[in-house]
């Protein structure tokens, strides 16, 4: 039990009086060469001072060691990051890029968690139980079924919106839902589809709102994973190729499990990942992410921090030496609303899909727009499509986005 001056009469009041360490003096340094052993080697938390009133009872919960460094890259963030098991969790958050690369690093990944309270909590909550005995019972990969609607003759350019930044359970567990934001509690949600990028691991760290949110998502809203799977990781700098297939492995059995509780009459979470890349991609890398068919998305969106050179190409991943395909497609953005990286304004983003390539049987046929939520909202994303003109676009869900482009130009 950790407890402070202004917390000393409670403690004792509750029978506390044994004190094993006064720890107001020493260094962070100290203190982990003297506790290291007792320390969890799953979890790690780099949080701010500020933030730690937030997500200190999580930190208490699990053992979890707690310094911040916004680049995870000073010696006593090093030592921490080498003691952690393979696929364990940096929570917290720091400065993106380099906090992000130094845990992929060491094969971890971060789950943006700077303002969560009460998670110890959540963890316990099983969904209602009124529903488990409809559920799937089975860890299996549930199928992609949905069909194109359309084939090589309805020539319009096929267009699918994707929300960012669903890894973030800072977001997740807190505005996502908030009535005076314009995301879930929007409005207009369910007017046109949309797909949700979504943290799968909550259904360990709250069963009960993943529920909530399966249960209550519209006819024309998909959630998928990412970024970048079951956490937020750069694979490009991953330290080897068994340390990518692991993380490949540890997020499709998320995926799994969160299939296997989605509660009757809702759609599944699909296995396709939003996956970002420091470097420039290439298939050598994602090969080793869909070597195995039982853990392999059926589609990767890539985002590629240094620059954007997928520009919403699309092909089957290739493996080992090149002359065997997967089934696994890779794809990217081609435009991005966002006041901060965007490509395009709405206005522009109307004048652009109105005038693009309407063969179906080209790639070049076929736009994701990434949507930073930050920035835009589901009332931004509807109004676009009312704009649009219907004669010349076709805006679907990323599923059908993903069956139109393997049916009608991929083959």
């Amino acid at each position: 039990v950790v407890v402070t001056p202004s917390t000393v009469g409670i403690a004792q009041a509750a029978g506390i009086t044994v004190e094993l360490a006064d720890t107001r003096t020493s260094t962070l340094e100290e203190v982990y060469d003297t506790y290291e052993s007792q320390f969890s080697t799953t979890i790690l938390f780099n949080q701010q001072a500020a933030n730690m009133a937030h997500t200190t009872d999580f930190a208490i919960f699990s053992r979890a060691f707690a310094l911040y460094d916004s680049e995870l890259t000073l010696p006593l963030a090093q030592r921490a990051l080498e003691r952690l098991d393979n696929i364990s969790m940096v929570l917290g958050w720091a400065s993106e890029v380099d906090f992000v690369t130094s845990t992929s690093r060491h094969g971890h990944q971060v789950l943006c968690s700077d303002s969560n309270s009460n998670n110890p909590v959540y963890m316990n909550f099983a969904p209602p139980r009124s529903a488990e005995a409809g559920r799937r019972s089975a860890l299996a990969m549930e199928p992609e079924s949905t069909e194109c609607s359309v084939d090589a003759s309805d020539e319009k350019h096929t267009v699918a919106f994707m929300f960012t930044d669903g890894d973030s359970i800072t977001w997740d567990l807190g505005n996502f839902v908030n009535p005076n934001y314009d995301w879930w509690s929007s409005d207009s949600r369910g007017k046109v589809p949309i797909a949700w990028t979504f943290q799968p691991a909550l259904q360990e760290l709250h069963p009960y709102f993943l529920d909530w949110v399966l249960s209550s998502a519209s006819p024309n809203d998909r959630l998928l994973v990412g970024p970048s799977g079951a956490g937020y990781s750069y694979l490009d700098q991953y330290p080897s190729s068994e340390a990518r297939q692991r993380f490949a492995n540890w997020t499709a059995d998320n995926v799994a499990r969160v299939q296997s509780l989605t509660p009757p009459g809702s759609r599944p979470m699909l296995n396709m990942i939003n996956q970002i890349q420091v470097g420039n991609y290439t298939d050598a890398i994602e090969a080793e992410v869909v070597a195995d068919p039982e853990a392999a998305p059926t589609a990767v969106l890539v985002d590629e921090y240094e620059a954007l050179t997928i520009k919403g190409d699309a092909w089957y991943i290739s493996l080992g030496d090149g002359t065997e395909r997967s089934n696994t497609v890779v794809t990217s953005r081609r435009h991005c609303l966002s006041t901060t990286f965007g490509d395009v304004t709405p206005d522009q983003l109307v004048e652009t899909l109105n005038s693009s390539p309407t063969n179906p049987t080209s790639t070049d046929g076929y736009s994701v727009i990434g949507v930073e939520v930050w920035s835009y909202g589901v009332s931004d994303i509807a109004g676009i499509v009312e704009r649009l003109d219907p004669t010349k676009t076709r805006v679907v869900s990323i599923d059908e986005y993903f069956a139109c482009l393997k049916q009608n130009a991929l083959g």
